[in-house]
């Protein structure tokens, strides 16, 4: 909806002009491409549940006589896993006499709407980061750990260190760990990181070890690195920022008031388990999938590890949030899951 007369006279503020303005700063703020795939081809509401397929595939190569054949094939699993479709939303709100007063704090509310949808829908993604289940726990970080990440993934263009995506380099694969994890990876390894300057453009870049590029994320739990490709983790999304100006009732008109909301929807999956590895270091919190299988008659399941939070528990791909206690480190049925139904349990311990 347009701006009143009063407001359209000092600036024009229109439905138009700021979805491409916030959508501008978005992007600018984000580059979704650098650390996870984009999917914009997401339907549904805020609210919707959204079924999402996770594959692993296990298997290798054999060695064969003349005659003979495979022992085993390649196996690939299938799980589907629920998720809801969420809304980031921010709202900024000014009044006629703010934005005539001084335009440029008007400004810089807006450019904080976008700032603020990047922030959460980032939040988003390194939480399902944190959902990886590949570990190692290595001493430090050096170049040895960088190296033994690597091998734990299936990655088909290892030797390429960067591609090339719409005319950007993106790194092949990547690690993110907080800046004191950077300190102690440039202390392991000196001058073995080495700078790439086609991903000069990357906020957080230091450098690159062993094909895989070092960047630095505030505010990441101390003692652990992620070490990834793109795959890892898709980003459902609807195309855009959904930009509303709202329409000024009496009272809002009669005190000059202006609200602006922008808003985004989408899901964050981790879709590819096998494409991201925890790196945790003594002290650091490692996160746990662990899987058991329902035999119609075993209500209690004993954690491998001493878990530091609430397990998440999962049936069938689906989110339990009843029908279980845990206590004593065990998860504990009120009945006992079928014998065809699959059971996962997540949560976080701290490696020693």
């Amino acid at each position: 909806m347009s701006k009143t007369n009063s407001l359209a006279s000092v600036q024009t503020f229109d439905q138009g002009f700021l979805s491409n303005e916030i959508s501008d700063l978005f992007a600018s703020h984000l580059d979704l491409n650098q650390f996870c795939t984009v999917d914009n081809e997401l339907q549904g509401v805020a609210g919707d549940i959204r079924k999402i397929n996770v594959y692993n595939a296990t298997g290798d190569a054999e060695d064969v006589a003349e005659g003979q054949g495979n022992n085993s094939s390649i196996a690939v699993t299938l799980e589907e896993k629920e998720y809801r479709i969420k809304t980031a939303q921010a709202m900024f709100e000014y009044s006629d006499e703010a934005l005539m007063r001084d335009p440029v704090a008007v400004q810089t509310g807006i450019t904080r709407l976008g700032i603020s949808l990047f922030d959460k829908v980032n939040a988003d993604i390194f939480a399902e980061m944190g959902k990886a289940t590949q570990l190692i726990t290595p001493a430090t970080y050096d170049f040895d750990a960088l190296v033994d990440a690597v091998a734990e993934m299936s990655i088909t263009d290892a030797n390429e260190p960067v591609i090339e995506v719409q005319g950007r380099f993106i790194p092949t694969v990547w690690a993110i760990t907080d800046k004191k994890g950077i300190a102690k990876a440039r202390k392991a390894m000196k001058d073995q990181i080495v700078y790439d300057p086609r991903l000069a453009w990357e906020q957080g870049y230091v450098g690159s070890i062993a094909g895989v590029a070092l960047f630095y994320k505030q505010n990441l739990p101390e003692n652990i690195m992620y070490v990834g490709t793109k795959e890892a983790v898709t980003v459902f999304n609807k195309t855009g920022v959904n930009t509303e100006i709202a329409a000024r009732g009496k009272t809002e008109a009669n005190t000059r008031m202006n609200d602006v909301f922008a808003r985004k929807y989408y899901i964050a999956a981790l879709t590819q388990p096998t494409q991201i590895v925890q790196v945790v270091l003594s002290g650091g919190s490692a996160h746990v999938a662990q899987r058991e299988d329902g035999d119609g008659a075993t209500v209690a399941f004993v954690l491998d590890e001493t878990a530091t939070d609430t397990p998440v528990v999962y049936i069938n791909g689906e989110v339990q949030t009843s029908g279980y206690s845990f206590s004593s480190n065990t998860v504990t049925f009120s009945t006992a899951p079928a014998a065809t139904d699959s059971i996962v349990i997540e949560y976080h311990y701290t490696v020693s």
